[in-house]
């Protein structure tokens, strides 16, 4: 008898080492983080925890992985004393940033835009993140995508546009394409290419 339970013993063993190795192998794995080109780790300051698309530093999502886009933040004056602005330009609330958040409707983010396999995402105020102040002391605003749906392996391209409901201008200059935002809705980030690899454990074909 004794043999016999050592071996019945001995599969049990083999076969929960077996499934314990499995489901370790199969386990999701933790996106890296987006750092940009000066260092800062966007996930963690814009608490989120899907892979981002967005720097020249973040530009790869796994295949099957849900993702979020990102723009450039909108950088303003620090405050109405601080900022300048066009002639004729008036803003409706004093501080430059607040301005800003005031006057954000929405955005719109597209995926592989003029293909077949074109997505489209518009979100509303929800996405807006504020209150951040840069190391040079100036406020910025951000406005992430909500999270995405995965793309399939290969190249794709990734664009922002803005909506706003009145012409919106930072404080920081009084030049007005460079300055200010114009009503409606304008292009933010232009098309710009990201990749999809395959999924973590499946092999790349030659």
């Amino acid at each position: 008898m004794r043999p016999l339970r050592l071996l019945i013993a001995l599969a049990c063993a083999a076969i929960a080492a077996t499934t314990g190795s499995a489901a370790a192998h199969a386990a999701p794995q933790t996106p890296p983080p987006c750092v940009t080109p000066d260092g800062t780790d966007l996930n963690q300051l814009y608490g989120i925890e899907q892979r981002i698309v967005g720097p020249s530093t973040c530009r790869e999502v796994r295949a099957g992985e849900r993702w979020v886009m990102v723009g450039s933040p909108w950088i303003t004056a620090a405050d109405a004393a601080d900022a300048v602005y066009p002639d004729g330009y008036v803003p409706q609330l004093p501080d430059p940033i607040e301005d800003f958040n005031a006057k954000f409707t929405g955005a719109r983010y597209v995926v592989d835009a003029g293909t077949p396999h074109e997505r489209v995402v518009t979100a509303g105020r929800e996405v807006l993140l504020t209150g951040f102040v840069g190391a040079d002391g100036l406020p910025f605003s951000a406005f992430p995508s909500p999270v995405l749906k995965p793309v399939r392996p290969g190249e794709h391209t990734f664009a922002v546009y803005l909506t706003l409901s009145a012409q919106h201008c930072d404080g920081l200059g009084t030049v007005i394409e460079a300055n200010c935002i114009p009503a409606g809705e304008s292009q933010w980030v232009p098309d710009l290419p990201f990749q999809a690899v395959p999924k973590y454990g499946v092999p790349v074909r030659p």
